[in-house]
Parts: C-alpha cells; structure tokens; sequence
C-alpha cells in the first residue's frame, strides 16, 4: 500500500479516508459589489486541506497524536490533483476522535480519528 502522508520522519499506518483541497486566499478587500460583480485580490493560490480520517487503537492515536501535536510540522503527503508527492509546512487545524469499537480492554478499543491538515 502506497504512503499518502507523513509527518517529518513518522508515518503513520494508511487512513480510512483521505482528501485534499486546494484553495485560494483573498483579501478582505475582495468581494461583490452592489450589482453582483466580483472585484477579486488574490493573495495566495493552492493553498492545501488535507483531510483525513485513521481508524486506530490506543498506541496508534497516541503515536498520531504526538507527531501532529507541534504548532507547525513538515508534511510530505500526495497530491491527487497534480498527480505527485509534496512537502510543505503544515498544521493540525480540527481534530476528533469517535468510538467505533468498545472491546475489553482500553488498548483494544479502536478509533476514527479524522484531522484537518492546513498549509502554513
């Protein structure tokens, strides 16, 4: 199975689910004016969301969790849009963490655990 994402020298096991988005910044001073028109300054093009959802045990989260927690990190991850691998800085924007098994014991219970990845 193919690598999708890492971070710095950690990869995680392959996700559930996996998508990546890209986006443009505007200005505040972008808009529309009173007869609809859009008026547009761009200050950034293809900026990156990655979205991604892991169903892990305790250890994995814990691993996960550990190498997202910094305020900025080094992502290299694939880009289906270009069809090509990327690194860039990233951060962990919203993360959460649902039950999906309850087994006997707490390193057993497994978990979707889905993060937003946005670029610096």
């Amino acid at each position: 199975m193919q690598t999708l994402i890492k971070f710095g020298s950690f990869t995680p096991i392959s996700p559930r689910s996996y998508a990546v988005q890209r986006s443009d910044l505007d200005s505040e001073d972008s808009g529309r004016s009173e007869t609809g028109k859009m008026f547009r300054n761009r200050i950034r093009a293809g900026v990156y969301k990655i979205q991604v959802t892991w169903r892990v045990n305790r250890s994995q989260l814990s691993a996960i969790a550990n190498a997202i927690s910094p305020d900025s990190f080094s992502a290299t991850f694939f880009d289906p849009t270009t069809a090509s691998t990327k690194t860039c800085t990233m951060y962990a924007g919203d993360r959460s963490a649902t039950m999906v098994l309850n087994a006997d014991t707490a390193a057993e219970t497994l978990w979707d655990l889905s993060v937003n990845f946005i670029e610096y």
